[in-house]
């Protein structure tokens, strides 16, 4: 099998990597697209996607296909129906022209992660031809990377969410290669240009830092393992530590999600 091809810029200057993407990747932007960000709270980014980043994605495909996008934020917040509402990629999507969903007001459905053991999950995602997803890479307080497989686990029903996150450690890992394979996305752009390192948000004792890459490809297994050396040489926490010990990501790999071997290639 081919290494997984992984598109990356070093420069802050987003818009002629995202226009060099896109186009590379042209024949996947038909019919109804989603942009899935990273939303999670009301901090600002790093926390959640680029405003900027979500933005010029906007405008480079408003009007080639049909375009919404979506989220859900973090399952802990008291009203997390108003921090979306009031969020800045929410109001960025309305400036735009183009419908932000909250995933936790919107159609829900379910499946099976394992043998008896099940998920809720928004049926949004699986109603669009193409779902973008636009995750930061950054440290997560729980299962210490959090890419572009994390991102999917935002489509989770808030309860199911909260149990997931403090039920036994191995099921959040099974959460998470199970919501990507339920409702996979098919084109990732991963933002390192800013991070967060020792935890996934600043109120959880996350702390800002500069990484300085963005990327993208359709591996979100490939995409991970990349992310994963880039974070190593930055987060304390993961000196010594092998790709494979983070378990969602072993895990991925061996359910068939993507490949560990991938091919840079400059943009």
């Amino acid at each position: 099998m081919a290494p997984a091809k992984i598109y990356f810029s070093r420069s802050d200057r987003i818009q002629p990597f995202l226009e060099k993407a896109l186009e590379i990747f042209a024949s996947r932007l038909q019919g109804k697209v989603l942009l899935k960000p990273n939303l999670v709270s009301a901090e600002p980014y790093p926390t959640t996607t680029d405003p900027e980043l979500f933005r010029q994605m906007i405008r480079l495909l408003k009007g080639q296909v049909e375009l919404a996008a979506g989220d859900a934020a973090a399952s802990d917040l008291v009203r997390p129906g108003k921090v979306l509402k009031d969020h800045v990629l929410a109001k960025t999507a309305r400036e735009q022209g183009i419908r932000f969903l909250d995933f936790y007001r919107e159609e829900m459905t379910a499946g099976e992660i394992a043998p008896g053991e099940r998920l809720k999950f928004s049926a949004v995602p699986n109603k669009f031809d193409l779902v973008i997803s636009l995750p930061v890479l950054k440290t997560h307080i729980n299962v210490l990377l959090s890419g572009a497989l994390k991102n999917q686990f935002g489509y989770l029903d808030r309860k199911e969410r909260w149990r997931v996150h403090f039920s036994d450690r191995g099921l959040i890992h099974r959460a998470i290669v199970g919501i990507n394979r339920l409702a996979p996305a098919r084109l990732f752009i991963v933002d390192f240009r800013e991070t967060l390192l020792a935890s996934n948000e600043v109120r959880h004792g996350g702390k800002r830092a500069r990484g300085g890459w963005i990327f993208a490809g359709t591996d979100p297994v490939a995409l991970d393992y990349f992310g994963f050396s880039l974070l190593k040489e930055i987060e304390p926490r993961l000196f010594g530590k092998r790709p494979e010990e983070i378990a969602y990501l072993d895990l991925a790999k061996r359910s068939g999600l993507g490949q560990a071997q991938f091919e840079l290639v400059e943009l």
